[in-house]
């Protein structure tokens, strides 16, 4: 039994000299220092303050007896009190912490607001890297935000836009620039859209109605459409029109004189006539034919005037009837001459004989 006590003392000697005192680190002037990474594997909790071989005695020598009663020791007690270098490494992580919290409130609400981006903070050099991290990081998170809103209020416009023409932005928008001009813009797009497809339709409408002279009463419309369904049947009615002109000018071709058509609307009697008087064609085929009487040549009616075949031969008649007389008139007044010289000559010789 003495043989396993005088065995085990050296042992617990040993272990107790090699367990907390023989881990690495620097030791202060007490000859101790506080445990900061691995502590468990020594047997210690993180921040216990400890000594190295058997620093932190007396010196006079005494044991750790001494320096576990206090009794007779001249050293100074651990202090439990950061050191200079430890309390800025924490003042800087609490600056960086800080900043950072700050800068992802600040970025979010530039990102939501779709604002110029400032990232620059106003404080330590680690507040202000702490900031620009987490105002980047705010930034993107507004921003998608945003854009997620953005989408719904363009559906709400879209939305609105389908059924009334009437524009009311919801509250939730009006703050927000790019969500108001987003629910607009959809809500005008469908709007604009829907006129684009009625104004055309009543256009068509029109167009059709005019064309037969047939226009309809349209009431509770939308100006836009009203006026659509107008111009349309104007331009419509204009190409009627021009049938009943045309019909008057072709008339003229064919007709000395203006004949009133037998049609019961006196509109269509008057765009008739309009277009008989416009016709300045016939002068033209009037004067050619009067020309080609008037000279004496035989009838030759132009190619080019066959449609009017009627006019030009009553002109070539009038012609030929102004040359016959002036003809007739050419050789009265010669014969007249020719009496007169005979007349004188007999009265010359009749005076030589007496």
């Amino acid at each position: 039994m003495k043989k396993k006590v005088a065995l085990l003392v050296p042992l617990l000697t040993f272990s107790i000299a090699t367990s907390p005192l023989a881990h690495p680190g620097n030791t202060d002037g007490n000859g101790g220092h506080y445990c900061r990474t691995n502590c468990a594997k020594w047997g210690l909790e993180t921040g216990e303050y400890h000594y190295h071989n058997g620093g932190g005695g007396s010196s006079s020598g005494g044991g750790s007896s001494d320096r576990s009663s206090g009794a007779g020791s001249s050293s100074s007690s651990p202090s439990n009190e950061p050191s200079p270098a430890e309390i800025a490494a924490q003042q800087e992580a609490a600056d960086r912490s800080k900043g950072e919290k700050e800068g992802y409130d600040s970025g979010y609400k530039d990102g939501y607001a779709a604002a110029t981006k400032n990232a620059e903070g106003s404080g330590s050099e680690s507040y202000n890297e702490g900031y620009k991290t987490g105002y980047e990081k705010g930034h993107v998170e507004g921003q998608k935000k945003l854009e997620a809103e953005k989408i719904k209020a363009q559906k709400e416009g879209a939305a609105l836009g389908q059924k009334t023409d009437t524009l009311s932005v919801p509250g939730k928008y009006t703050e927000n620039t790019v969500l108001k001009d987003a629910f607009t813009e959809s809500f005008n797009e469908v709007v604009k859209a829907r006129d684009e497809k009625f104004i055309a339709k009543y256009s068509k409408m029109g167009y059709e109605d005019g064309l037969e002279d047939m226009r309809q009463t349209l009431d509770n419309m939308k100006e836009s459409y009203y006026q659509a369904y107008e111009d349309g049947f104007k331009k419509g009615l204009a190409e009627f029109k021009d049938k009943y002109v045309q019909k008057g000018y072709n008339a003229a071709f064919t007709h000395l004189k203006y004949q009133a058509p037998k049609m019961d609307n006196p509109k269509y009697i008057k765009w008739y006539k309009e277009g008989f008087e416009s016709n300045e064609e016939v002068q033209e085929i009037q004067e050619a034919g009067f020309e080609l009487g008037d000279s004496g040549e035989d009838y030759v009616l132009p190619e080019e005037y066959k449609h009017a075949e009627v006019v030009f031969k009553h002109y070539y008649d009038k012609g030929l009837e102004k040359h016959k007389e002036d003809t007739a008139q050419t050789a009265a007044g010669a014969g007249f001459i020719g009496l007169a010289w005979l007349a004188r000559r007999f009265y010359i010789a009749k005076k030589s004989i007496s």
